[in-house]
Formats: C-alpha cells, sequence, structure tokens
C-alpha cells in the first residue's frame, strides 16, 4: 500500500503554484519545439498559445516563406515586429511561440522581456539537423547546408539568447517531460520575483514612513539655505 502511494505521487504532474501577471513567450532556433512544447504548456496552464508565425502570415495573406522570397528578411522583420507587439500587449495571458530569429531584433527582445517571461528551449545542433530535416519549409535553410547554417546559426543567436529569463535544455526526453521541466523552472522564477516584489515594497513603505517622521527637519535645513 505505501508503494503503491509512493508512486501515485511521483505521477502527479507539477503545476503552477504562483499566478502568471505576464504572458510567456518560448523562444529558441527552428526546430527547438517552441511550437509542440508551446501547446502543451499552455494546455498544462489552461490558456491559449499564439503562433506569431502563423499570426504574421495571417496579417500580410503570406506564407513565411513568400514574403522571405518576395519582400525579403528585412521586411519580414518589420511585420514580426508589429505582430509581436500587439500580441503581448492586446493579451497579457498567452504562451507564445516566435519565430527563431525574432529574439535577435533588439526592439522585439526588449519588449518581450519587459512584458512578458521569456523562456529560451536550447537544443544542441544535432537534434535541430534531425528535427529541420523531416520538414521543407524553412526559407532559411535552402541557401546552403543545414548543418552548417545551423551550427552558424547557434554562434551568432545563443549569446543573444541568453538573456532570456529561463533556459530549458528541450532536447532531453520527451515534449511532455520539457513541459515539466519548463512548470517547475517557472515556479522558481514566480517565486524570486514575488520576494523581490515584496522587498520593493517593504523598501517604499520604510521610505514612505521616514519622510513622515523627518518632514520638520527638512523644512528646517530648506529655511536655513
Amino acid at each position: 500500500m505505501n508503494n503503491l502511494k509512493r508512486k501515485r505521487k511521483k505521477s502527479v504532474l507539477p503545476r503552477l503554484r504562483y499566478p502568471l501577471r505576464k504572458s510567456i513567450t518560448l523562444v529558441g532556433l527552428m526546430g527547438c519545439g517552441k511550437t509542440t512544447v508551446g501547446v502543451r504548456l499552455a494546455r498544462r496552464l489552461n490558456i491559449n498559445f499564439v503562433d506569431s508565425d502563423h499570426e504574421i502570415e495571417a496579417a500580410a495573406g503570406h506564407s513565411v516563406a513568400e514574403i522571405f522570397e518576395k519582400f525579403g528578411e528585412e521586411d519580414f522583420r518589420k511585420g514580426e515586429r508589429k505582430v509581436i507587439n500587439r500580441l503581448i500587449n492586446q493579451d497579457k495571458n498567452i504562451v507564445l511561440g516566435t519565430g527563431g530569429g525574432a529574439f535577435m531584433d533588439s526592439k522585439t527582445r526588449g519588449r518581450l522581456l519587459k512584458n512578458s517571461i521569456v523562456i529560451w528551449l536550447k537544443v544542441d545542433v544535432d537534434l535541430l539537423v534531425e528535427r529541420t530535416g523531416r520538414r521543407d519549409t524553412r526559407p532559411l535553410l535552402k541557401t546552403g547546408s543545414p548543418r552548417k547554417i545551423l551550427q552558424k546559426l547557434t554562434e551568432e543567436r545563443y549569446p543573444v539568447y541568453k538573456e532570456a529569463h529561463i533556459t530549458v535544455e528541450s532536447g532531453q526526453g520527451t515534449h511532455d517531460k520539457v513541459v515539466n521541466d519548463v512548470i517547475w523552472k517557472l515556479n522558481k522564477y514566480l517565486a524570486l520575483e514575488k520576494k523581490k516584489y515584496h522587498r520593493r515594497i517593504a523598501r517604499q513603505r520604510a521610505r514612505m514612513i521616514k519622510e513622515q517622521k523627518n518632514p520638520v527637519q527638512e523644512n528646517d535645513t530648506n529655511n536655513k539655505s
């Protein structure tokens, strides 16, 4: 009986222990699992998942590949910036999956870091090559060797992805395991943010009390000057 109880306890899925006051944004290279993990995470948290690339395609009336081909990457990034800004401002309670290059744009990155909890799904190059090879829909991989391109992208982008609030190794185990890891790390992050919030409130109250106790001294100083 005791062994049965222990097994049941171990099988319980982790849950979010703190309320979300911001949306969650998933960043990382193509093939890291932003959509697959994002859909499962949103379901577990009982909120909506939104794919920024799908929203861009809906707004532009073209696929991502067509936008790259017809208008170039610069125009695509401009449209991406507007769409992501709209998404994180109109709904504070979503899981947002972004394109691999979205976080590289300094303006987009700044808005995401300020207005959402950014989670980097980190995957090694070998697994990225395997995953992206299953579909021929990646514009950036059509210009040469996918492995060389992905290796170069990791060297360029991983140092920037490190600015994310949370990093989760996405290549190990099933997608459900990755979701569990995300929720565990979210709990740690939110607990720390809660402590920071209470400390900030305590400092503000201490300043207010100090100002209320010493108004006469401040007036005397002003009169002498």
